[in-house]
């Protein structure tokens, strides 16, 4: 890869607790050090779960993937 060839992975949830965890590990494994989980307001704990497995939580202001994806684009 060249030096601007980054990747960030983006993943959008809500109350995603039980999966969270192994996605963000998951991706980790493969090699990617950049995942960012935008949280639409999870009240499982998804946010912690994601933090605890390495990944960079925001919080979404608005509802829907579209609008997660759209959030993101601006913190990257």
């Amino acid at each position: 890869m060249g030096e601007y060839d980054v990747v960030c992975v983006l993943i959008p949830t809500y109350n995603e607790a039980a999966t969270i965890g192994d996605v963000v590990e998951r991706f980790r494994a493969a090699g990617f050090e950049r995942i960012l989980v935008i949280d639409g307001g999870s009240t499982d704990g998804t946010q912690e779960i994601a933090r605890d497995a390495g990944a960079e939580v925001a919080l979404q202001s608005g509802s829907g993937k579209g609008q997660a994806v759209r959030e993101a684009v601006g913190t990257i």
